[in-house]
């Protein structure tokens, strides 16, 4: 394949699928000519008309990323950014360690830790910096974004979207499993609506909604209850997006322990699961009354849809409503809350006595879940430890980190890298 004509730098933070559509708009073509002509999907131009395969969000094959190299003239490093597998030394949900797939398609697939089908979006950020090239084609649809743990914009002091304000749709929902929706549309700028607002008809393609998501810099953002939330809320973000830079910080404190960041965003993602399965034990620990009352609604809801699930014969999925992040970033500021908090206990002791009220009612309502919550590959190895013993007569922490997990059939395992005991404050 030759190289394109022009190409674009891409910008910080910036996803794959953005970058498509901000290349294809440079070049006055489809995001679908832009996937075949780079050789992301192999040439097969009947397929791209309808879907860019969600796989190349996380990772690409080395074929495809040899063909993408030579024909955008970017560095490998440079397209790596822009896949969600460069977020795994950070991000414990992607981190193999603490899951069971183990290729792009299993890391894509049934991973409500990735949002995969529409990212949230801050409207101020899509305007851009003011620069020649952004006032074109837009700021970045940032990676960041596809995290369900980044709910807000620090910067501009405001919630993320996950909705068009016109269609009141996802933004950018894709049909048969494509990373960019209306992949065949050549006519739509990177920062517009790319949902599809009438279904489709046999024969005919509905138009886009089109709505130009982008806004000024000084436009006013929604509302959020009241400032001390908005405040804890974007303090809250602040100290998760400092652990998923690279040039962040790169460890957090775990139940009187300090841990990888990828292990703390798995410890998170637990912990979220627990919060709710054991509502309302951990409704003290909300942050805000407003904080706390949305977290009523939406357990209550959870509990319920969970239940019904239950209930049902064959294959239940019941601990899905349970354990999938919030889509609503006001809701997933809020629980991510708690978790910080009964992470943030100053040693094991305190931590396990505050877990232990969400541990017996989890245990009430769904034991195998429970259990589920805190095994040996979903969370880090301190918090397994304080979470699965309930004994104040156990072996020593510090013991036990230094021992490390003991394999299955015997024999002494490997000590877990890159733990230590937190300073006492």
């Amino acid at each position: 394949m030759r190289p394109l004509p022009r190409s674009l730098d891409p910008l910080p933070d910036e996803a794959l699928t953005g970058y498509i559509l901000r290349l294809a708009h440079h070049l006055g073509t489809s995001p679908g000519a832009i996937a075949i002509r780079t050789g992301l999907t192999g040439g097969r131009k009947e397929d791209v008309l309808f879907r860019i395969p969600m796989r190349l969000l996380h990772d690409l094959e080395p074929e495809q990323l040899r063909l993408f190299t030579r024909t955008t003239r970017l560095s490998r490093d440079e397209i790596g950014s822009l896949l969600t597998s460069s977020l795994a030394g950070r991000y414990g949900p992607v981190n193999r360690r603490f899951t069971p797939r183990s290729n792009a398609a299993g890391m894509i697939n049934s991973n409500a830790w990735l949002l995969t089908r529409t990212p949230r979006y801050c409207p101020q950020c899509l305007t851009g910096d003011g620069s020649e090239i952004q006032r074109r084609h837009g700021g970045a649809w940032r990676l960041s974004w596809r995290l369900p743990p980044v709910f807000a914009c620090p910067r501009h002091r405001r919630l993320l979207r996950i909705n068009c304000p016109t269609c009141r749709q996802p933004v950018h929902a894709v049909e048969m499993n494509s990373i960019i929706a209306r992949p065949w549309d050549e006519d739509l700028h990177p920062t517009q609506c790319r949902t599809t607002i009438t279904p489709r008809t046999v024969g005919r393609l509905q138009p886009a909604c089109g709505i130009q998501l982008a806004e000024s810099v000084g436009a006013v953002p929604e509302t959020v209850a009241d400032p001390q939330t908005l405040e804890y809320l974007l303090g809250l973000q602040r100290r998760l997006l400092t652990l998923l830079d690279p040039a962040g910080q790169a460890m957090a404190p775990s139940v009187g322990w300090l841990i990888p960041a990828a292990d703390y965003f798995a410890d998170l993602r637990a912990l979220l699961g627990l919060v709710f399965l054991s509502w309302p034990a951990a409704r003290s620990f909300a942050a805000t009354p407003a904080l706390a009352g949305a977290l009523d609604r939406e357990a209550e809801e959870r509990l319920a849809r969970a239940a019904a699930l239950r209930d049902r014969p064959g294959k239940k999925h019941s601990s899905r409503p349970l354990t999938d992040p919030p889509l609503d970033p006001f809701l997933m500021g809020a629980v991510l809350g708690i978790a910080e908090r009964l992470l943030d206990a100053p040693d094991e002791e305190q931590a396990r006595e505050l877990m232990l009220p969400l541990i017996h009612q989890a245990s009430r309502v769904d034991q195998a879940l429970s259990i589920y919550l805190r095994r040996e590959a979903w969370v880090s190895f301190p918090l397994r430890i304080v979470s699965m013993n309930r004994s104040k007569s156990m072996m020593a922490m510090g013991d036990i980190i230094a021992r490390g997990p003991i394999p299955k059939g015997g024999g002494s395992g490997a000590r877990p890298e890159g733990y230590r005991r937190r300073e006492s404050r």
